[in-house]
């Protein structure tokens, strides 16, 4: 065995770190800008709306990537276009559906949040969950297909349009105008979308068959996402669910959002080796699952020392780039940075869980990562700390990526 036929595809990667640099700045502009100009008790509002909206949109999408790699990797030509189309015909009626059950609870939970919640603000909050969706979908597909340029950019391109439209918004028409930007951003990804998926599935059929387990594959993908959302979403919503109030909320929505852009970094870059690794793992397992190890040792490599770079200088970094008011969130972002350098380790064990065929290993470490972050959240729920919040992120990532591994080993 030889694993040359795996060896890391390059140039790919280079477009992925590529476009993660330019999602930086979409991202630092988006926890720097926008929080600056909301303030703490709005920028709250809006970070769990943000939160709210993109979870729904990644929780029913986040075992997509997988899913269209595992499938479509292996196949070329015609029969990759017919079976994408039929996939996705297929994946998203499943998506629907879930969207409706997590647009419910997602309303439920604005509408029992402490103060005034707007039938506009829902609505909006709601738009932009569909949007996400739809445009989530597309981009995994055009992962599935290879097309890593269009990977690469949905984010930094959602990104931007939320910050360029909240800045615009929010003077003339405050909150409101803030949580339609977020909808604004998540219609600018899906015409990405469509602009770049729809020439390939022009002319395929929808009827394609489907490989046996490909639709039990998708479900397990789809509920261990649903739950993991609850740990890397769930720390402002709980704060806010908590009766912390909006300054809190907003601090633990900071701490989380620099952890989760760490980690989606991660995630994002090592996706662009999947679709080969899944594809070679058929002829030489130890020769795939090795790229995945070296493709997660080196995030760990980048992502560990910025987190330590960023946990030591907390304080002072909040000060000088959202203000005096953001202080207090300095404890909750080194714990949250503490979830975010496991991130190549939870990567690691859900990509292998991919190309080993192995969906309930997923699910086995999301159930146990949610019940964690849950379990910890209710015991420190009475303190209502942003700082205790991301405790509960942290053990709820510790839990996944262990339950994730142990899951693997007991079947190896």
């Amino acid at each position: 065995m030889t694993d040359r036929a795996v060896a890391l595809p390059r140039k790919a990667l280079a477009a992925s770190v590529a476009g993660k640099g330019v999602e930086a700045l979409t991202l630092a502009a988006l926890v720097l800008l926008v929080p600056r100009a909301l303030g703490p008790a709005d920028y709250g509002a809006f970070a769990v709306a943000l939160a709210i909206s993109t979870g729904i949109a990644t929780a029913t999408g986040i075992g997509g990537p997988a899913l269209f790699a595992r499938v479509l990797a292996p196949l070329d030509g015609v029969r990759r276009h017919d079976v994408a189309r039929a996939l996705a015909v297929r994946v998203g009626q499943t998506r629907a559906l879930l969207l409706a059950g997590l647009g419910l609870v997602a309303g439920g939970a604005a509408l029992l949040a402490p103060g005034d919640v707007s039938a506009l603000q829902v609505s909006l909050v709601a738009t932009a969950a569909v949007l996400g969706t739809a445009a989530t979908l597309l981009s995994q597909l055009a992962l599935g297909l290879e097309r890593t340029v269009a990977w690469s950019l949905r984010y930094p391109l959602e990104n931007g349009v939320i910050v360029a439209a909240a800045l615009a918004l929010y003077p003339s028409a405050g909150l409101d105008g803030a949580l339609a930007a977020i909808a604004l951003g998540a219609g600018a990804a899906l015409a990405l979308g469509v602009a770049n998926a729809g020439p390939a599935l022009r002319g395929a059929r929808g009827d394609a068959a489907l490989a046996p387990g490909t639709l039990r594959f998708a479900r397990l993908q789809a509920s261990g996402g649903a739950l993991t959302q609850v740990v890397h979403r769930g720390a402002a919503p709980v704060c806010a669910l908590a009766g912390a109030g909006a300054v809190t909320t907003g601090h633990a929505a900071i701490a989380a959002g620099v952890a989760l852009a760490l980690t989606y970094a991660v995630l994002q870059t090592m996706l662009v080796v999947l679709p080969g690794a899944a594809r070679a793992h058929v002829r030489d397992p130890l020769g795939a699952e090795a790229a995945l190890r070296r493709t997660a040792l080196l995030c760990a490599a980048a992502v560990v020392p910025v987190c330590a770079v960023v946990a030591l200088a907390a304080e002072p970094l909040l000060v000088t780039a959202l203000g005096e008011e953001f202080r207090g969130a300095a404890q909750a972002l080194r714990i949250a940075l503490a979830a975010a350098a496991l991130a190549p380790l939870w990567a690691l064990a859900t990509q292998l869980a991919v190309v080993r065929e192995r969906p309930d290993a997923v699910l086995t470490g999301a159930v146990a990562g949610a019940a964690t972050f849950v379990l910890v959240a209710l015991l420190t729920a009475p303190g209502s700390q942003a700082s205790a919040a991301a405790g509960a992120m942290l053990a709820g990532v510790a839990a996944t990526a262990g339950a994730t591994f142990a899951a693997l080993r007991r079947h190896a």
